[in-house]
């Protein structure tokens, strides 16, 4: 006897479009669509097929039926869900999975070397000064940022992204490669041409971050739902942050004199770590299942671009806050790298304290992340984003607070308070930022809104200069009173935020 055969997905389609368009048309944008609601229909007709139910029969089935049967067969009501493209449902775990691999290999390496910390002790021990710090921190931010809008325009023409990621890849393991080699040969011997070596190479480096950063985040627009991406950058920030545990430890081993280490081998080791690393978290993002995009046009140049970026800042209101809201929030960050430094030579707090505030810091983003992934996953994204905003100006307050109190113990253990906020307030923006931009972005301007607005923060990276500028000339008390009153605007901004409506896009339409 010959087994029934299995209806195709046009007779499939067919089917839908006949007997449940009336009752499902808001779910169902398109027949012609792979969409979940399709890919869910497919498998419960195979599925009655594989049990022997006969065509007449599965061709006769109620709208009703078929759906109880796709009820029973899905882990979750299919018809409450947006819809997801076939590829993207199919590919979906492996790709999460992967995505998650590279957060958590990257989250290490950001606090291996963070350049506030470690890249910052090794410049001091290579002879170079304050200023160059300073741009040091600059260089590794801002080069992330930059270079973004300048190739957003070439960017979105491509049907894959991921070659321009892979490109970026190749570039930034073979400057770290360069900088290993450089730190065991010259180190001891020119410390001024390492210096300026380790510079050329990291300014190479960051900005090839940047080239790849806008490949980065379309391809995971187009590969993560957008009910997903909330627990997908959770999750990559709660195991990036748990991985910079393991940084923090190797870093003080390394550094430790009790073992042995000494400048600037101890950094180069290090260094090799980094490499290793660094070259690991990138082969593996390369894997990434990236479905292929379908372009309309002949592409426009920059100066379009220029234009077009200008329109979306003129016409899109949401959008417009939402850029106005990050610049004056990253504002507030004036005086972020100096609560530490104030606690020390202000309020008496010891120099072993900083391995506290750390701890804290990494203890309070470990502990909010699964809340704030939860939270973003259901529909509670703007609470997020109000958390992150309305955290920021805490951490100013306090520091005024607590410095009217001056020196003491008490007071000491107090100010860390301002580690905890700034952990929860760190994890909520890293969470809440990137998921915000990605679900107001039209797809076929996503490259165009993801460049645009990350070249725009770049130039919020030399803010920090700008706060020790302030330091400088007029104290801690006015530097936090301008921090405080930057950051209470910000959150303001975004209460008007918490009012968007943002389009019900979907994972694949990029």
């Amino acid at each position: 006897m010959q087994p029934p055969p299995i209806i195709t997905k046009s007779a499939v389609v067919g089917n839908i479009s006949k007997s449940l368009s009336g009752m499902y048309e808001r779910n169902v944008t398109c027949a012609e669509d792979c969409t979940r609601f399709q890919f869910c229909m497919q498998r419960v007709y195979k599925r009655l097929h594989a049990r022997g139910a006969c065509t007449a029969y599965v061709n006769c089935l109620s709208p009703i039926t078929v759906y109880n049967h796709c009820s029973r067969l899905l882990a979750h009501p299919f018809i409450m869900n947006l819809p997801v493209p076939l590829f993207v449902e199919k590919h979906l775990r492996y790709n999460y999975t992967v995505g998650l691999l590279n957060g958590a290999i990257f989250g290490f390496v950001d606090a291996l070397i963070a350049p506030s910390l470690t890249l910052a002790l090794f410049v001091t021990q290579l002879g170079g000064s304050s200023f160059l710090v300073g741009l040091l921190a600059a260089i590794y931010n801002g080069g992330w940022f930059v270079p973004q809008f300048l190739i957003s325009h070439r960017l979105q023409q491509l049907p894959l992204k991921k070659p321009v990621y892979t490109g970026a890849a190749v570039v930034r393991i073979i400057c770290w490669f360069f900088i290993v080699i450089a730190t065991f040969t010259l180190g001891a011997q020119n410390p001024t041409l390492l210096l300026v070596i380790f510079f050329i190479l990291m300014t190479i480096y960051s900005l090839a971050a940047g080239v790849a950063g806008n490949a980065f985040m379309t391809i995971v627009a187009k590969v993560i739902p957008t009910q997903r991406r909330g627990s997908f950058f959770g999750l990559r920030e709660l195991s990036g942050t748990t991985m910079g545990l393991l940084a923090g430890y190797l870093v003080a081993v390394a550094l430790s004199p009790q073992r042995g280490f000494v400048f600037p081998d101890n950094f180069g080791v290090l260094f090799i770590v980094a490499f290793g690393a660094i070259g690991a978290g990138l082969i593996i993002f390369t894997l990434i299942r990236e479905p292929h995009e379908e372009i309309t046009g002949n592409g426009i140049t920059f100066t379009q671009q220029l234009g077009a970026a200008r329109v979306i800042v003129r016409e899109n209101h949401s959008y417009r806050r939402y850029l106005l809201t990050r610049f004056v929030l990253a504002a507030g960050d004036l005086a972020t790298p100096f609560y530490a430094i104030y606690a020390t030579q202000q309020l008496g707090a010891p120099d072993s304290i900083i391995g506290l505030y750390i701890g804290l810091t990494t203890a309070s983003a470990l502990v909010s992340t699964p809340l704030l992934s939860y939270l973003s996953d259901h529909h509670k994204l703007n609470w997020v984003l109000l958390l992150a905003a309305g955290a920021t100006p805490i951490m100013p307050l306090f520091a005024l607070t607590f410095g009217a109190f001056g020196r003491g113990d008490a007071n000491v253990w107090a100010f860390s308070l301002i580690f905890v906020v700034y952990g929860i307030a760190r994890t909520a923006a890293n969470i809440a930022f990137p998921t915000f931009l990605l679900n107001l972005a039209p797809p076929a301007q996503r490259t165009l809104y993801i460049g645009f607005t990350n070249t725009l923060l770049g130039i919020a990276t030399f803010i920090p200069i700008i706060g020790g500028t302030i330091l400088e000339l007029f104290g801690y008390t006015p530097l936090f009173a301008i921090t405080f009153f930057m950051a209470s605007t910000g959150f303001v901004l975004a209460l008007g935020l918490r009012k968007t409506q943002l389009p019900r896009s979907t994972a694949g339409d990029a």
